[in-house]
């Protein structure tokens, strides 16, 4: 799994956006699968700092299609 404690929050937050972004974009079951994995790592970590977190569909607006962070 992704090691991402000793992530910067910001960086988190962009990894969560690209990994949602590619995740909605992404035509393989596998690219989706993965993606939607990272993502929820990511979120899971933002939470744990008390951060809000955007559902994956929001966050998507945000992020870039493999971009750093997705699978």
């Amino acid at each position: 799994m992704i090691d991402t404690t000793d992530m910067a929050t910001d960086k988190l937050f962009t990894r969560y956006a690209n990994a949602c972004a590619t995740y909605y974009g992404a035509m393989g079951h596998s690219k989706t699968h993965y993606n939607e994995v990272y993502a929820k790592c990511y979120a899971a970590e933002l939470k744990s700092r008390g951060e809000d977190v955007p559902e994956m569909k929001v966050a998507a607006k945000f992020g870039g299609f493999n971009g750093e962070g997705s699978y």
